[in-house]
């Protein structure tokens, strides 16, 4: 049946469509900005935090700056860290940005694919996510590939039923987005189903979804280069650090879901569950799209180990769009005040997010300890290193990254810390959470290299040693 509105008609609709999409945005940005400068939400902030300030000062990526991830996060942070002072404020704000565009994406995705209802609904659901909302504010690599995955389905989506060049290059940017999600975190590979299927499954006809899957391939490649070729004389590390150690790690005892994270997920499961009965019958290509999504996420989430509650955070935009399918049942305007009503309730995972970071004083003793026996130049071994850049200290760039992971899988050793020791002439080390004092004989080490110890409480030791002469 033909639409009867009026092109005027027809233009304001989309008008208000876009306006509304865009208050989303804001809204969002209104409820995360007070989270940007708390203290540490995740051990991995201060692990990112030293790497940035270790590359800032000129060491290089996988060659002396040791990374779990592949290069694209360190690299989308970096220029906003050098802009802005090198704070934790800093590195968080890409990180929104970033989460913002994601919303946005899956926003403009579901209305390309159901209707600008849905686009509202599906921004709306999946900026109240508290898990989307944690890692919109945390400086961890899963928000940014989510959120880059989300950007590579909404261009599949926008050039769905395009033809000429409008689609191919649409097609391209959807490729190159993805390459640089997967490119941020693997786990940006759950999306490679859903935006491979919007690209192959074209209305225009065979020839034009050929056409698109080349130029996606293409762009992928080309984005894939980018990010991977300034480091060609160090793959062999990248791999290593990027894949081998997580590849290594699968038999360990480590990881696993926490009830509270599930059960907070479990009302976004609810309403993409009823969602996606309806769009399987009245928008069939959102339906696809969210359960490709959702099955990648799946299989990517049963391989993953160890797993960690946020690495959950993959489901968010499936769940997100399979939602927004009730969207269709109602008109445009009622879709307007629930995606509304939505963005009120995002106000709680807002409080409970704040209530993760971690408050000043239980970092003051070791900040102000670090600032009392070391110069700003020294280097400093810990294994809490969101408190020594806190101190306005490094770590050695080999060592921004102490985690279970890499002590329990034997990537870390006690051999190794003190080798980095000497040849970085490390003025102090802090032992805080329990990971580097997990090491058998170092506290031996220590206590025979590093004669001025303070006991900070809590398990928290200081071991300094005497500046040289």
């Amino acid at each position: 049946m033909r639409n009867s509105a009026s092109p005027r008609a027809l233009l304001t609709g989309r008008v208000a469509a876009l306006l509304g999409l865009a208050a989303v945005v804001a809204v969002a940005l209104a409820v995360r900005a007070p989270l940007l400068g708390g203290g540490q939400i995740d051990f991995d902030e201060g692990v990112y935090w030293q790497s940035l300030r270790a590359m800032a000062a000129g060491e290089p990526l996988f060659a002396t700056v040791y990374s779990s991830q592949p290069p694209g996060f360190l690299l989308l942070l970096l220029p906003a860290h050098l802009a802005l002072g090198g704070t934790i404020e800093a590195g968080r704000l890409t990180v929104l940005a970033v989460a913002l565009v994601g919303i946005a994406a899956a926003g403009r995705a579901a209305w390309a694919l159901a209707g600008p209802g849905a686009g509202l609904l599906a921004a709306a659901l999946l900026a109240a996510d508290p898990l989307y909302l944690r890692e919109s504010v945390t400086l961890q690599a899963d928000g940014p590939a989510t959120a880059l995955a989300l950007v590579a389905l909404a261009s599949a989506a926008e050039g769905r039923g395009r033809t000429g060049r409008v689609a191919v290059a649409l097609a391209a940017a959807a490729g190159a987005a993805l390459a640089a999600a997967v490119l941020t975190k693997l786990l940006a590979l759950a999306a490679v189903p859903a935006v491979a299927g919007l690209l192959l499954a074209s209305p225009a006809g065979l020839r034009t979804a050929r056409w698109r899957a080349a130029a996606a391939a293409l762009g992928g490649v080309l984005a894939s280069a980018a990010l991977l070729l300034p480091f060609a004389g160090a793959w062999r590390e990248l791999w290593a650090q990027a894949v081998g150690l997580h590849l290594g790690a699968r038999s360990l005892p480590l990881g696993g879901l926490d009830g509270s994270t599930v059960l907070r997920e479990l009302p976004l499961a609810a309403v993409a569950a009823a969602g996606a009965v309806v769009a399987a019958s009245r928008v069939r290509p959102l339906a696809a799209a969210g359960a490709a999504w959702a099955l990648g996420a799946a299989a990517l989430l049963l391989a993953q180990h160890p797993l960690w509650p946020h690495h959950l955070v993959v489901l968010a935009p499936p769940l997100a769009l399979l939602g927004a399918g009730l969207a269709s049942l109602v008109p445009a305007r009622v879709a307007a005040v629930a995606a509304g009503a939505v963005l009120v309730a995002s106000l709680l995972p807002a409080a409970y997010v704040r209530s993760l970071e971690q408050p000043a004083p239980a970092t003051r003793a070791e900040v102000a300890a670090l600032r009392a026996a070391t110069a700003p130049s020294d280097l400093v071994i810990t294994d809490d290193q969101f408190a020594a850049a806190l101190a306005g200290r490094r770590t050695p760039p080999e060592l921004v990254d102490t985690s279970f992971v890499r002590v329990e899988s034997g990537d870390l050793t006690a051999g190794a810390v003190e080798a980095v020791a000497e040849r970085r002439r490390v003025r102090a080390v802090l032992l805080s959470t329990g990971r580097l004092a997990a090491l058998p004989g170092l506290r031996a080490w220590l206590a025979a290299g590093f004669p001025d110890v303070t006991d900070l409480g809590g398990g928290r030791t200081l071991y300094v040693r005497p500046a040289p002469g």
